[in-house]
């Protein structure tokens, strides 16, 4: 186990930790590469309490989601259809959202933007801020991987 998966579990709850392996689970099941991001990502080095969890799927994020909350039978709390994003409620009040890994190209400042499938890296590159483009993989290859390709 490398040092950011003992960091990882040694800092969540026993429920998160019960979600982000559901989640690892119905990811290899549905041949997806899966990736926590964001906040938890950003807190745990600070020691900062991590209150939901962000992850991004390299595929169809919405049906991803559905396919979990069906099997676990969490509640789909808010999914949106343009950024690709499902919001998911699961046993023990642990908040997650599941987000295809995405490009977004603007044809004019202020219009809605373009978007389309990514890889990771290329997820990462168009975050608004550096630390909230760093990704823990949770793939069974790579597990425990930091990527962080704006260093």
């Amino acid at each position: 186990m490398s040092d950011y998966m003992f960091m990882l579990d040694s800092h969540l709850s026993a429920e998160q930790r019960r979600v982000v392996a559901e989640l690892e689970t119905a990811a290899a099941s549905a041949n997806l590469n899966l990736f926590l991001v964001g906040g938890a990502i950003r807190d745990i080095p600070g020691g900062y309490p991590t209150r939901d969890l962000d992850f991004v799927v390299e595929g169809n994020a919405l049906k991803f989601g559905k396919s979990v909350a069906d099997a676990t039978g969490d509640e789909i709390i808010h999914t949106d259809e343009n950024r690709r994003l499902v919001e998911l409620l699961f046993t023990g009040s642990v908040h997650a959202q599941i987000a295809m890994a995405r490009q977004e190209k603007y044809g004019r400042p202020g219009t809605k933007p373009h978007i389309s499938p990514a890889t990771i890296y290329e997820d990462l590159r168009n975050r608004d801020f550096t630390i909230n483009a760093i990704a823990l993989s949770l793939n069974r290859a790579s597990r425990g991987l930091l990527l962080d390709p704006t260093n």
